[in-house]
């Protein structure tokens, strides 16, 4: 991901300290890490291989609880394809 996003010449981070609240279903509080954000188009990306139960319920309830853009790309094909109109 990171090198399609520099391929494309588009500015991304990626930090530890960006967190997100969220509820699990056990209805603990947590913080969702996304995996990139683009401070030009003030959007996370977050890439998923793999979908879990609690995966599905992260991303459900961190979209539902925050008023933020986020892009879910599920494969490499994705990844490849990711055009800058996409992210806008």
């Amino acid at each position: 991901m990171a090198e399609r996003l520099d391929e494309l010449g588009v500015r991304w981070e990626r930090d530890d300290t960006m967190k997100i609240k969220y509820v699990c279903r056990k209805k603990f509080n947590r913080n969702y890490i996304p995996d990139f954000y683009l401070p030009d188009h003030d959007l996370y990306i977050e890439v998923k291989g793999y979908w879990t139960d609690a995966a599905r319920h992260k991303m459900k309830d961190v979209q539902e609880r925050n008023p933020v853009r986020i892009l879910i790309l599920e494969s490499l094909s994705e990844i490849s394809e990711l055009q800058i109109k996409m992210l806008e």
